[in-house]
């Protein structure tokens, strides 16, 4: 069993080796060390998923986080492996599962009904932006925010759970605080992170703000998060919202005190 990278979950199964949305922020693909890391990655997801029927105690399993569970694929035997792989968590229903996709309308369209079955599979998208003209240069091959977000409202109505990864919160680009406003009525549980390596990340130019070599500096990172975070935080305790803040941006905000 892969035990999980991200401080909100204990486990992770990547079902793909590849990502197709071409994500401009993405460390994950960008950053050659990870991208090899990834890529050289040989269990079977499907067996993986396995492993868990044996286990008693609750994990919380992410599908998946380095690779999206619902790529832009043809070929109908792959394009089902991730519904395969939960298929065989809906058997082990001690388990939380949260789907991470930035294509919840496939998943929505294919898996809705293991998630009903399952009761604890919470489906979740990534919205760094809800400006539709930004997300086309940042995340080109990804639907548009608008898309994913009526994909949630649709899977809420239905009766499953439904999340946001606000991430990574990106200054000039990511005003959480209007994306929690705009999804509180059909958004159960949110997640905050910063921005992780972005001195070797190289951003579009995608409005006047981004610095001309694409890059933002820690301190820069920092003074939006302290403006911007703190306000998204003060709105989710208002609205009564669970969320997570990830460490890595609690390292931001603690540089003027939590």
């Amino acid at each position: 069993m892969v035990r999980s990278s991200v401080d909100y979950a204990t486990d992770q199964i990547t079902v793909y080796r590849y990502c197709r949305y071409n994500c401009a922020y993405c460390w994950a693909w960008r950053v050659p060390l990870f991208r090899k890391r990834i890529e050289k990655g040989r269990y079977d997801p499907v067996e993986e998923g396995k492993k868990y029927l044996r286990i008693k105690e609750k994990r919380v399993i992410v599908v998946s986080f380095t690779s999206d569970p619902y790529p832009p694929i043809t070929n109908f035997a792959e394009r089902l492996l991730t519904r395969r792989v939960l298929e065989v968590l809906c058997r082990a229903k001690q388990h939380r599962v949260l789907i991470l996709t930035k294509n919840p309308i496939l998943a929505v369209i294919r898996d809705l009904d293991l998630m009903l079955t399952h009761g604890d599979m919470w489906l979740g998208t990534t919205i760094t932006t809800l400006d539709g003209k930004v997300a086309e240069k940042l995340e080109p091959k990804a639907p548009l925010p608008q898309y994913r977000l009526e994909a949630l409202k649709v899977a809420h109505e239905k009766g499953v759970k439904t999340w946001v990864s606000i991430e990574p919160i990106i200054p000039y680009i990511t005003y959480p605080e209007d994306i929690i406003e705009a999804t509180k009525d059909f958004v159960d549980w949110y997640v905050l992170g910063s921005y992780n390596y972005c001195s070797r990340i190289k951003l579009p130019k995608v409005n006047r703000y981004i610095p001309e070599n694409g890059r933002f500096t820690k301190r820069e990172l920092t003074v939006w998060y302290n403006m911007h975070v703190r306000e998204a935080i003060e709105l989710l305790k208002k609205h009564s919202k669970p969320f997570f803040i990830k460490k890595e941006l609690k390292k931001h905000l603690k540089v003027h005190g939590s």
